[in-house]
């Protein structure tokens, strides 16, 4: 389990990576796609489609012959090659390193999250300390309807840019240097967070952050996490200037001096602000570019492309993938009846067999005792016609890498063909059907369609 995981958050990592180098040609050939944040989402959704369970596609399972033949001319003799290491020597032990390396993770994880609750309680500490404004005299009458009741407007002596915070309790801070700004420039800014809080971009971001800190091994996430934010603020400056194109000029200026007076020590690392702590110096001449040079609006009929094209992508993909197990053949099986005695081994000869070789071992289990899968698996067959009639009624399951478990001599079932069991889910009772002297439980190993001892496989 830990080893299947493990894999596949390493394949989530090489999937996502793909998917960003994807996107930059998608950005280049559609321009506009740099000011639409949910493209974002949509790679971060895509970027984890090889966790989920891929299908099983052309896939053939088949019934070995000796199965189904009355007598088994060829066996293999107990000398024979073996076809599994445990045969020869006991398998290493791995599953302890995997379970290490996923605990590894998971507690570098934690304290990732960790750093996220902190920068979360800076922001709090940040709102306690700075002081309420009437919002009344700050926001026109339209602005005022847009904001929801109990929506705060606070303000702070510490250099920062003004951001909005919190959940549901949604807050804007203002640094004390707007004072020195026109009263134009304040509604400019007042009025970039505010289209801000009506997309929801702080609980956005925050969610980010969260997924980036606990997926931390994956290096893409946090380009992704960047992108997003260029992106969410490009938008944000294009949404106020079409309200009033013709401030672009003093919106620049607006920026510039918000840039000049936040110090970016003191700045949130948390919220969507106007300035950007971590921002480069070509983000800033984008977004300046843009208030004079405006990209066209990005059409529905853009979007449907562009989300069509990642997502057949990711489907094909899937479905490339769906061939590919990261699971290695189980070295250690489960009991199918628990701890019973063993009335023949593999290869034992009796007179009632015409002193042939057994191939299975025989548990000798009480009628109407339980019996349970060995391993995970697809079962093939659950009657009592498929097979030999000296099996009676037998569940054949396939469990991959040509690995095969038969159990015979049934007296009832508690699956069907087709159906998929877990290790030690209950199959069917131990009964007397077939060719025997008792009842009992006949189980067999095959491997590549050619019996095999089951016993190195067993802790019996």
């Amino acid at each position: 389990m830990a080893e299947h995981l493990l894999l596949s958050l390493l394949l989530c990592s090489l999937w996502s990576g793909l998917l960003w180098v994807f996107s930059r040609f998608l950005l280049n050939k559609f321009s506009a796609l740099q000011q639409w944040p949910a493209l974002y989402w949509c790679l971060l959704a895509l970027s984890f489609l090889p966790l989920l369970p891929m299908p099983q596609l052309y896939q053939y399972w088949t019934v070995p012959s000796v199965l189904l033949l009355d007598t088994v001319t060829s066996v293999q003799a107990l000398t024979a090659q073996p076809l599994h290491p445990s045969l020869t020597e006991p398998p290493t032990d791995t599953a302890f390193y995997w379970r290490l390396t996923l605990g590894l993770i998971a507690i570098i994880s934690l304290l990732s999250l960790w750093r996220v609750v902190k920068q979360w309680q800076q922001v709090q500490r940040l709102i306690q300390q700075s002081q309420p404004l009437d919002k009344a005299l700050l926001l026109n009458n339209t602005q005022l309807q847009l904001v929801p009741a109990e929506f705060e407007i606070r303000l702070t002596q510490a250099a920062i840019s003004p951001f909005v915070a919190g959940w549901s309790r949604m807050v804007l801070i203002l640094p004390s240097y707007i004072s020195a700004m026109s009263e134009q420039q304040r509604q400019l800014l007042i009025e970039h967070e505010l289209v801000h809080l009506q997309r929801r971009d702080s609980q956005q971001l925050l969610l980010l952050r969260i997924l980036v800190a606990l997926c931390w091994f994956n290096p893409v996430l946090r380009r992704i996490e960047q992108a997003f934010i260029r992106s969410m603020e490009l938008a944000v400056d294009k949404a106020v200037l079409q309200q009033q194109p013709d401030q672009a000029l003093l919106y620049g200026q607006t920026l510039l001096c918000s840039l000049k007076q936040s110090q970016a020590e003191q700045m949130p690392a948390l919220m969507p602000g106007f300035i950007q702590s971590n921002a480069s110096q070509s983000f800033y001449q984008q977004r300046l570019q843009q208030l004079f040079q405006p990209t066209p609006a990005l059409s529905y009929w853009q979007k449907w492309r562009a989300t069509t094209l990642l997502c057949s992508t990711a489907l094909l993909l899937n479905v490339g993938c769906a061939q590919l197990s990261f699971s290695s053949p189980p070295q250690e099986w489960q009991l199918p009846v628990g701890k019973v005695p063993i009335n023949s081994f593999y290869g034992e000869k009796h007179p009632f067999r015409k002193n042939r070789p057994h191939q299975g071992l025989d548990f000798g289990a009480k009628r109407g005792a339980t019996v349970k899968a060995a391993q995970k698996g697809k079962v093939l067959i659950a009657d009592a016609k498929s097979l030999n009639d000296r099996y009676g009624k037998a569940v054949l399951i396939d469990h991959g890498h040509g690995y095969q478990t038969l159990y015979a001599h049934l007296d009832g079932f508690y699956v069907e063909a087709g159906q998929t069991v877990e290790p030690g889910q209950p199959i069917g009772k131990v009964g007397s059907t077939g060719r025997v002297t008792g009842p009992h439980l006949h189980f067999e190993l095959l491997i590549d369609g050619k019996q095999q001892d089951p016993a190195p496989f067993l802790k019996l």
